[in-house]
């Protein structure tokens, strides 16, 4: 198997969740949704692009919004990405 082949078991968040749940506390921009969930602008622009944010990230967003874990990231065999 290769490296690339491995990658395929990541998988991506739900952007329209956080999208939604975001507009719900009137955050619409990408900076207004890193300032509340304590990240940097970068990591929310690269998984609203397609990127897997790291545990501390995700976490970070979830918690930011009231998601789940498991709501926020969904059970998809197909949706792969790079670490953001």
């Amino acid at each position: 198997m290769h490296a690339h082949e491995r990658r395929g078991a990541l998988l991506r968040l739900d952007t329209e969740l956080l999208k939604a749940r975001a507009a719900e506390k009137g955050d619409l921009t990408h900076e207004e949704i890193a300032r509340r969930a304590g990240i940097d602008r970068s990591v929310v622009t690269r998984v609203f692009n397609g990127s897997v944010p790291t545990l501390p990230n995700v976490t970070a967003i979830a918690w930011a919004y009231g998601i789940a874990l498991d709501e926020l990231v969904p059970k998809a065999e197909d949706a792969v990405g790079v670490p953001a």
